[in-house]
């Protein structure tokens, strides 16, 4: 194809975590650096393979735009005289732009009239102008790791091992370091390793195919997801999507070639999460599951080779997992040998944190703080007993066999401990739910139990580390407190569970290090922060969200039912005169000393009949809403409603009395009731905000 643009940079194996965001670092190198450097194209496309990073550049023209400059001389007034006749400095100006003074023009701008000269510069060839620039490129991708090797100064993730550049069919010649671009390419490592020479795009792809490189990387996870399924349908079964794996073992190989192994059925009899982390997580292969959702005895995986007798590699791995599950097997029975609680003791010589204590001592405080949820929450009293209980052995894995040397499964196979040691389902299921969710879209606790002792872990995660001084700083969080934040957020909500912020996380502090009202109020804080992203994130107002947040952020569904009333009011077509208004009376009772009101010093009608209608609002609006309470009759909307009504009488009494008498005493009693006024308010909302 005319004006096409391929540059192959050839590696050595770079990591599979590494190749998506370095391919898309390439692609917004290349626009960004082509766009600057006047280099006119139609599409930058970017490919990878564990051993390549190709860009493919498409209508990309062969030099640069011309560019027309106009440069600005001296002003008009100073570069000639009275007579017309051009002064030093037009003179000046003009040798310096190469013409004569005849050439120059006048120029209106802003500031008044100047000399200026337009000249047209030329573009240069793309092809000496990407000599120059491929290698900046190439220098300014960014990975996570990078690394230097032999004499080099050159820092890239992998050695550079060649470089292939090609322009309309032809060699596109640079240098980088000691490395110099060529038009040749390299197929497979071991299948394919002798050169060939590029000429265009579609003989390059085709070629490398022949030589078992599939160099798009979609069209490998394509095949290598279809090619799966059907090896898991023909063995009988089906294999679940997992993305992550997808894309993990897409990125490790450059042909894809799909065989499946086998496992002997006795090691059917771990629990299944056990078989699925060390196929899925250790050994990159896709376990295969019956129709009733149980793990068959084989396993699917991919090899980068194509191999004449796949037996030989398909006994390589059998061996590899059967030691796997070999070792898995002893740790498990091993572990079955004394029950759960029975590693309790043991919690004691392994460290939380080193300035909060050991994990024991964590394990105390949820107990602790478990109970004053479950009371909090008024859960049933079984509820209560079963969340106690699961708080106590929740922790109680992390010294197991299984779990050091598979430290994924924490929780998990301390559900299963806890059943072959007696407990009740509800006890064992929260020991595995405590965990979530791992992620911000994770699974959430499907049990109320689960649900509660998952908040309590992570209110003390987040209340240790902030007593520390550990909190989060940027997008530094290597606690993951922001995680964990959100957590307890979504579980509150999910399980419409009424929770005093302010009092758990003062109790959980008081666990910890002692009461400390500076650190209770950042913890508060960062929660708020983390509620409010997520209630931006589905599409609620900024200005919204901070006005009822700033009113008290402790009942998470209070606020949030709170911020969905004003949402909705604030859509009323009163509402901004009702803001004007409100704003009003904040802005003259804000920062006033509060006074007792007494009814007998209203001189005005306006005072008498204003504090009669807000006396009656104020009452009628206790039945729908008790704050730091949720009824049956709780309703925003029409507490807002009701509220809206005192526009009126307080216009009135604005228009009829001035607030700031010169007697103290009316002063004070009028700022009392504009005070009271405002609190009705901000029991829902600060309007002055929106």
């Amino acid at each position: 194809m005319a004006n096409e643009l391929i540059l192959e940079i050839g590696t050595e194996e770079i990591p599979a975590l590494f190749l998506a965001e370095s391919s898309s670092n390439l692609k917004k190198l290349t626009e960004d650096s082509f766009s600057k450097n006047s280099l006119p194209f139609s599409k930058v496309e970017t490919f990878y393979t564990p051993r390549r990073l190709v860009v493919k550049v498409s209508g990309l023209l062969p030099k640069q735009e011309d560019k027309l400059i106009e440069n600005f001389g001296p002003p008009k007034k100073i570069a000639y005289d009275e007579n017309g006749n051009p002064s030093k400095a037009a003179t000046g100006f003009a040798k310096s732009q190469g013409v004569e003074v005849k050439d120059l023009k006048i120029a209106k701008r802003d500031n008044g009239e100047f000399l200026s000269y337009k000249k047209k510069i030329k573009g240069t060839s793309t092809v000496k102008v990407l000599s120059g620039l491929l290698p900046e490129i190439i220098q300014s991708i960014h990975f996570r790791k990078s690394m230097k090797w032999g004499d080099s100064s050159l820092v890239f993730t992998r050695p550079i091992r060649w470089l292939m550049c090609v322009y309309n069919g032809k060699k596109l010649s640079f240098e980088l370091e000691e490395l110099k671009s060529d038009s040749k390419s390299f197929g497979h490592r071991f299948n394919a390793p002798k050169t060939f020479t590029v000429k265009d795009w579609k003989s390059y792809s085709s070629e490398l195919k022949k030589r078992n490189v599939l160099l798009n990387q979609d069209d490998r996870k394509d095949f290598i997801e279809s090619s799966v399924k059907a090896l898991a349908k023909k063995l009988g079964g089906f294999t679940e999507t997992d993305e992550e794996l997808l894309e993990t073992v897409t990125n490790l190989v450059e042909y894809p070639v799909i065989i499946h192994g086998s496992f002997e059925k006795r090691f059917l009899n771990l629990p299944p999460e056990v078989l699925i982390s060390v196929m899925n997580k250790h050994q990159k292969y896709f376990p295969v599951y019956s129709k009733g959702n149980k793990l068959l005895p084989y396993f699917i995986f991919v090899c980068g080779t194509n191999v004449k007798d796949t037996k030989v590699v398909i006994n390589g791995n059998e061996r590899v997992l059967r030691a796997r599950f070999t070792d898995a097997e002893f740790f498990w029975n091993e572990d079955l040998k004394h029950p759960l609680e029975n590693n309790l003791t043991r919690l004691d010589s392994m460290v939380f944190l080193s300035q909060v204590g050991s994990y024991l001592e964590k394990t105390k405080r949820l107990e602790k703080l478990s109970d004053e949820l479950g009371t909090a929450c008024n859960i049933k009293s079984e509820t209560a007993k079963n969340l106690v209980r699961a708080a106590r052995l929740c922790k109680a894995d992390l010294v197991s066999q299984m779990v050091f040397e598979f430290a994924e499964l924490q929780g998990t196979i301390g559900k299963y401990y806890a059943i072959e040691s007696g407990e009740n389902k509800d006890v064992s299921a929260a020991i595995e739910e405590h965990y979530m969710p791992t992620g911000r879209d994770g699974s959430l606790p499907g049990s109320d139990t689960g649900a509660l002792l998952s908040i309590t872990d992570k209110i003390d995660n987040i209340t240790s580390c902030f007593s520390v001084g550990l909190k989060p700083t940027g997008s530094a969080d290597p606690y993951a407190l922001r995680r964990q934040a959100i957590g307890i957020i979504q579980i509150i909500l999910d399980k419409q569970l009424v929770i005093n912020l302010n009092t758990i996380f003062e109790n959980a502090l008081a666990l910890v290090s002692g009461k400390n009202n500076e650190t209770q109020e950042e913890i508060i804080s960062f929660i708020a922060d983390r509620f409010k992203n997520l209630l931006i994130d589905e599409g609620f107002t900024n200005t919204v969200i901070d006005s009822v947040i700033s009113t008290g952020f402790y009942n998470l569904i209070e606020t949030q039912n709170k911020i969905k009333a004003v949402e909705k009011f604030s859509k009323q077509k009163e509402f901004e005169e009702l803001a004007v208004t409100f704003k009003r009376v904040v802005n003259i009772a804000k920062d006033k000393p509060s006074a007792k009101l007494n009814t007998k010093l209203f001189k005005d009608s306006s005072e008498k009949n204003l504090y009669k209608t807000f006396s009656d609002i104020n009452k009628k609006t206790e039945i729908y809403f008790k704050p730091g309470k949720i009824t049956k009759d709780t309703d925003y909307i029409k507490a807002l409603n009701l509220i809206k009504t005192l526009k009126k009488p307080v216009d009135d009494f604005f228009d009829s009395v001035m607030v700031m008498d010169k007697d103290e005493k009316i002063k004070n009693n009028r700022l009392a009731l504009l005070s009271q006024i405002k609190e009705l308010f901000f029991n829902i909302s600060d309007f002055s905000k929106i």
